[in-house]
């Protein structure tokens, strides 16, 4: 569908990318062929200024989070900090402050008191409007994007339920080919509305939840008209929204050593 209420007009054809790990880079622009989908992905990288965010993570940072992923994508939660320690080899003493960075950049999302990991974007431990079927395991995304893209990120087939933003709806997505191909979905005009708003440094408190699926492009723009402010964003059909959960989520658990899984 059309562009609504978009920010000024991004370039596109992969004119931008992040190194965020040895021989790693986002976005994924190849899996991108929608003007609109290059467009919303350069909004959200500047908005959410991820260059600071990726560029310059230590190894050991970027296994920590690999293993904080694949841990959810496991059990439906995020480890504790003592079984973070012991299956990444890093005492406690020296995990903390290394979470704590994570954090910092808005890779990892900690409670308040910064003892327990809490999210690890595409994953959440709260319950919210977005879950993804991983075999017999369920675990919440933080918004829609990252529920499109997680699948891919995993290589791993999925079922996402959610429902429309406007009228509650069931909304509901099978993905084949190791997360990486849309097979089936309910219902069959689903459309996203990804909204670009960033604020306290942490996109799971203001981007992801302007993310959202709808039923029909009618009640995403009767969503938009219930908003006197216009929220600025992009209405993509559910395949661009594919494209843009792809770009992003497949190259973050590629590079580098086997990331360590526990339960």
């Amino acid at each position: 569908m059309s562009k609504c209420e978009k920010p000024a007009r991004a370039e596109h054809s992969g004119s931008f990318r992040i190194d965020v790990s040895p021989g790693v880079a986002i976005p994924d622009w190849s899996v991108v062929t929608s003007m609109a989908v290059g467009d919303a992905l350069k909004a959200i990288f500047e908005t959410c200024n991820w260059s600071n965010r990726w560029q310059g993570l230590s190894e050991a940072e970027w296994h920590t989070r690999c293993s904080i992923l694949k841990t959810y994508a496991r059990t439906g939660h995020a480890p504790s900090l003592n079984l973070l320690a012991t299956a990444t080899g890093i005492s406690r003493e020296n995990l903390q402050p290394l979470v704590m960075q994570l954090a910092a950049r808005d890779i990892v999302v900690v409670d308040e008191d910064g003892y327990s990991i809490i999210g690890a974007y595409p994953f959440v431990d709260s319950m919210t409007e977005h879950r993804v079927q991983l075999d017999d395991v369920m675990v919440n995304a933080m918004c829609a994007i990252d529920a499109l893209g997680a699948g891919a990120m995993l290589g791993r087939d999925t079922t996402i339920k959610s429902s429309c933003r406007c009228c509650g709806a069931s909304v509901c997505i099978q993905t084949k080919k190791q997360g990486t191909a849309l097979a089936d979905f309910s219902p069959a005009d689903i459309v996203i509305w990804a909204g670009i708003q960033y604020e306290t440094n942490c996109a799971a408190h203001s981007l992801c939840t302007t993310m959202a699926f709808f039923c029909s492009s009618a009640h995403l723009k009767s969503w938009l008209a219930s908003h006197p402010s216009k929220p600025s964003g992009y209405g993509l059909s559910l395949e661009e929204g594919f494209q843009l959960g792809k770009a992003i989520f497949m190259p973050l658990l590629t590079g580098g050593k086997e990331a360590t899984v526990f339960s």
